[in-house]
C-alpha cells in the first residue's frame, strides 16, 4: 500500500490524540509492507509508527514503480520518469446545473508538465477521505511545484467514475461569488 501524503493533519510535530489514532489506523491496515510519501502534513510521522510496525511501514520522500515517480506534490522533483503521480491538492470541481445549484465533487487531474518538467505525463489524485480540504480546480490555482506547471489547456478531468469532463481550461468558473 502506497499513501501518498498528508497522513495525518498537524504539520509540524503531534498530537497524543492523533498518534493514538494514526496507531490504530496502522493496525488496521492488512499490507505486508505500507509505504508513506511523505507529505507537507506529515512532519514527525516516523515517531507516530509503533515499535512493532517500523519494518512494514516505511517513510519516503518519493517512491519509484516503473515509468512512474510518486510523490506527494508540495515540493520541487527532478527524475527521468515519464509519469509523475501527487496528491496534495485533493483535486474537486464545481459544477452549476441548469437551476443553479452548485455542486463540488472529487476528480482525478491528468495532463503534461511545462517548465523543467516538459512533456513528462501527471496525474493527480484525489484525497481518499471526503473529509479533507480540497482545491476546486476549475476555480482557483493549483498547489504545489509540480501542479501549477499542468498544461490547463490540454489536462483532462475526470469523475471518480472515469467519466472525462473535458480540458481543465474549458470547465473554468469565471464568477467569484460562491
Amino acid at each position: 500500500l502506497v499513501l501518498l501524503g498528508d497522513v495525518k493533519h498537524k504539520v509540524t510535530g503531534f498530537s497524543m490524540h492523533e498518534k493514538f489514532e494514526l496507531e490504530k489506523f496502522f493496525e488496521a491496515l492488512d499490507f505486508s509492507r505500507i509505504v508513506i510519501v511523505k507529505g507537507n502534513h506529515d512532519g514527525d510521522i516516523e515517531k507516530m509508527i509503533p515499535d512493532g510496525m517500523k519494518k512494514r511501514v516505511i517513510v519516503r520522500k518519493s517512491l519509484n514503480v516503473g515509468d512512474y515517480l510518486l510523490t506527494h506534490g508540495h515540493r520541487n522533483v527532478s527524475t527521468s520518469k515519464k509519469k509523475i503521480v501527487i496528491g496534495h491538492n485533493q483535486p474537486h470541481i464545481k459544477m452549476r446545473d441548469d437551476m443553479g445549484a452548485y455542486y463540488v465533487e472529487p476528480v482525478w487531474l491528468r495532463g503534461t508538465l511545462t517548465g523543467k518538467l516538459k512533456g513528462k505525463q501527471l496525474i493527480v489524485m484525489p484525497a481518499f477521505n471526503e473529509l479533507c480540504g480540497s482545491t476546486v480546480v476549475n476555480h482557483g490555482e493549483l498547489l504545489g511545484p509540480i501542479a501549477k506547471k499542468l498544461d490547463k489547456k490540454r489536462a483532462h478531468v475526470y469523475l471518480l467514475d472515469g467519466t472525462d469532463l473535458g480540458i481543465l481550461d474549458n470547465l473554468r468558473i469565471k464568477e467569484q461569488k460562491w
